[in-house]
């Protein structure tokens, strides 16, 4: 089992490294939005500390819109294209697509419009991204978020139906707590999911924190019984604050000692 952590920014990559982490997430938004001369930067920020950037989180900003009134497939294209082929060059394995933001309803927005934009979205990203072996991932997101595609049964309706090779889910378990289906059965949906997030919160739904130790039998449960519902993929905390060495470090512990136990 590989662990991860997502970061919120560069100076974060030495002290996830030196935790024990086995590779981080950084935000696509980020990635894209660096200069050619800070990406070669970041790159041998990287290469310095020995580690990947396996997996990316928080996808798009606002103005590159999943689903809504203001959708726009080139704009989605031309977006894709450029954070693909950046991902590409640091080892990235497959990206989450949550970014609440971009997919945010108004009111009396047609659902079966909004399905039918996040279908083309998902489509034209991953054809990119599959130029490069790298997988796309729906992430479900709860309510406090955003108001479209909330559970994870959602998600895999949506991933079963487009039925493409390199779409699949992120469970991501704050926001299957915040629905309630975190203690769920997954093993029907393992067959979707190709990346798993963890998370507890530091007294409010957006600041995501390192796992909370009085809560550590419920996370090794539910990474004990991920797993054993033949999942195989890797799994990292994500947080909303800069990288704490001794928190990071607890949590890679509880994830880790969760298949042991």
């Amino acid at each position: 089992m590989q662990v991860g952590c997502t970061l919120l920014a560069e100076d974060d990559i030495f002290p996830a490294k030196e935790a024990g982490y086995d590779y981080i997430e950084l935000m696509g938004k980020y990635l894209v939005s660096l200069s050619d001369s800070d990406y070669r930067k970041l790159i041998q920020k990287l290469d310095k500390n020995e580690i990947l950037c396996q997996g990316i989180n928080a996808y798009c900003p606002r103005d590159i819109v999943i689903a809504g009134p203001d959708f726009n497939i080139k704009k989605a294209l031309q977006y894709a294209k450029k954070c693909a082929m950046r991902a590409k060059e640091i080892g990235t394995k497959c990206i989450g697509i949550g970014s609440p933001g971009s997919r945010n309803l108004p009111k009396g927005f047609l659902r079966n419009t909004a399905e039918n934009q996040l279908t083309d979205f998902l489509k034209v990203t991953a054809e990119e991204f599959g130029k490069y072996n790298i997988t796309v991932c729906l992430e479900p997101l709860a309510p406090c978020y955003c108001n479209f595609i909330n559970g994870a049964g959602e998600a895999v309706d949506i991933v079963r139906r487009i039925n493409w090779e390199n779409i699949r889910v992120v469970l991501d378990f704050y926001n299957m707590e915040h629905m309630g289906e975190a203690d769920d059965n997954l093993k029907s949906y393992i067959p979707y999911v190709a990346h798993a997030h963890i998370s507890d919160d530091d007294g409010a739904w957006d600041r995501r924190y390192f796992l909370k130790e009085e809560k550590t039998a419920i996370h090794q449960r539910r990474i004990k019984d991920l797993y054993n519902s033949e999942y195989n993929g890797a799994i990292s905390v994500e947080v909303d604050l800069p990288v704490h060495k001794e928190m990071a470090q607890k949590s890679l512990y509880i994830i880790k000692n969760s298949i042991s136990q």
